[in-house]
């Protein structure tokens, strides 16, 4: 196995988001299809609700509530995980992402939202 570019560190893939109107029935989809687990409840204010892999292989799936399912940009996106977000948040806007020109942040948040060449959203999380 080829090792990892040092620069890349810990970065790495740890959720896919998934936007859906109907928490409950996304939740319910994506657990059967996959085998994860399911939240017991969802409560009609939760604005996420998190999946995971029971063996602790596969990323996690985070259903985001959304009023509508866009149609540009896609509405999956990646998080990506790291312990050094701000410098890889430089490291990827040289290698070519932008930030979005708006973008609805919380009050807190531990995520930075950035897009790839292609205009793809992804998010750079702190952990």
């Amino acid at each position: 196995m080829t090792e990892r570019p040092a620069e890349v560190g810990d970065l790495r893939l740890a959720t896919v988001c998934v936007n859906a109107t109907d928490m409950d029935r996304s939740a319910d989809f994506w657990s059967a299809a996959l085998g994860y687990g399911r939240p017991d409840k969802i409560a009609d204010d939760d604005q996420f609700a998190k999946l995971e892999d029971p063996a602790g292989t596969g990323p996690t799936v985070l259903l985001q509530r959304a009023t509508r399912i866009p149609g540009e940009p896609a509405p999956v996106h990646l998080d990506l995980y790291t312990s050094d977000r701000d410098h890889h948040i430089e490291r990827l806007l040289q290698l070519g992402a932008t930030h979005p020109e708006t973008w609805p942040y919380p009050d807190t948040h531990d995520f930075v939202v950035l897009r790839d060449p292609g205009g793809n959203e992804f998010c750079v999380i702190a952990v």
